[in-house]
């Protein structure tokens, strides 16, 4: 769980103050204000300034209540503000929590637009006024790691959204830690409401996107919600795609391995499904066109493509090796049936056919958006190395489906 460090005494009690005042009562675990603090609706200030030919009067909005964020900070408020920062305009910025020069000037911007004064550090009315102008769903990781904290500012007819893909048997846990008298609601993609099992505690059955809606029947007031993934486990095939290696059944064939043995194993494993001699394989993966390429070649085997390194002509000894592999989908075997759709999947289930949705249901913030020239993807990385997952020339949605996946990403 990260820990909200820097002015986290000085936020949790300026946000305890504006609850008070809207009518909100701060969560026992919460540091709550002291019951002799009252506030009083904020009053323009007015300034003037003349020179010899004129005068003129400007009105700027005075801070309204205390900075809940100031540059330095690192923490859940500012993350909250980031988005609401990039969702108005006023910035395009890294949602880490981490209050820098951008995140200042972003501020700054927001505030000269809303005619509040421009200190640089926000406080409740700018994140409600910010709040109240985006109409875009925040989006939370789903891969279950740990428990997370988010700030909002819920309105009456206008709730906070928060949007998160989950896999079928995950279990959602949402707790509100600072501001009773919030409405939490799960709702599946279509909009139709998901009934808890409990008061905190909904579980998914289907996996695709959900949304956590907190609503303020009251008014305008700053809410903290604690979020719980513990994510459902898909299926996985019998043979597993990783950064590193492929295996079956738990044999492993690791990148850098002989390359006969790797194809020698293969044969073994598939068994009567593919041609039984090595010279019979495709090898149309990869075209050596200059003796420096030093002999890479392809083998496709039923919907696997392995490309192989070696021999070195420097170092003719040296056996060839496995270098890559790439998947591109089940096919029949030698026999004319068809394989399972999933009989090849990573550890986390995905493979060939599974949409976008599925990979951020089991990858959340794990897997991170790219494209070269001809093709958009997205990369997993490890200490073993990385996956990557295609989904073709156009830019993939939610129910766009994978179309290969490969331990190297192209380009």
């Amino acid at each position: 769980m990260r820990l909200i460090i820097g002015r986290q005494t000085v936020a949790a009690g300026a946000l305890a103050v504006v609850l008070a005042a809207c009518g909100g009562v701060a969560a026992p675990t919460t540091t709550v204000a002291d019951p002799d603090v009252t506030t009083t609706p904020t009053e323009p200030v007015v300034t003037e300034s003349s020179t010899s030919t004129s005068s003129s009067t400007s009105t700027t909005l005075a801070p309204g209540g205390p900075a809940l964020a100031v540059e330095g900070d690192n923490n859940e408020t500012v993350e909250a503000f980031q988005f609401l920062l990039n969702c108005n305009g006023y910035g395009d910025l890294t949602v880490d929590g981490a209050f820098g020069p951008a995140t200042l000037t972003a501020v700054e911007a927001a505030q000269a637009g809303l005619g509040r004064a421009v200190t640089g550090a926000p406080d409740a009315e700018t994140m409600a006024d910010l709040s109240r102008s985006c109409s875009d769903n925040r989006r939370l990781p789903g891969d279950g790691d740990g428990v997370i904290t988010v700030f909002g500012n819920a309105a009456p007819g206008d709730p906070e959204v928060f949007s998160v893909a989950l896999l079928a048997g995950s279990t959602l846990s949402v707790t509100v830690t600072l501001g009773l008298g919030h409405l939490v609601t799960v709702r599946a993609a279509d909009g139709s409401e998901i009934a808890p099992s409990s008061e905190t505690i909904w579980e998914i059955a289907t996996t695709q996107d959900h949304l956590i809606e907190v609503n303020s029947p009251s008014g305008p007031v700053m809410f903290a919600l604690a979020v719980n993934v513990t994510p459902g486990v898909q299926e996985t095939g019998d043979w597993i795609l990783a950064t590193d290696s492929i295996s079956y059944r738990g044999t492993k064939l690791s990148l850098g391995d002989d390359a006969q043995t790797v194809i020698d194993e293969v044969i073994g494993f598939l068994g009567h499904g593919i041609r039984g001699s090595y010279l019979e394989f495709d090898t149309d993966w990869y075209t050596i066109t200059d003796p420096q390429d030093l002999g890479l070649r392809g083998v496709f085997i039923e919907g696997f493509a392995l490309l192989f390194f070696g021999p070195d002509p420097v170092h003719p000894a040296e056996p060839e090796t496995f270098e890559r592999w790439r998947f591109e989908g089940p096919s029949d075997d030698g026999a004319g049936v068809a394989r399972p759709d999933d009989y090849a999947t990573t550890s986390e289930g995905i493979t060939v056919g599974d949409a976008l949705l599925d990979l951020m249901a089991a990858y959340g913030s794990d897997v991170d958006a790219g494209s070269n020239s001809e093709e958009h993807y997205y990369r997993f990385s490890d200490s073993g190395g990385e996956i990557c997952f295609y989904f073709g020339a156009a830019a993939p949605s939610n129910s766009s489906t994978i179309v290969e996946i490969a331990s190297e990403c192209r380009g």
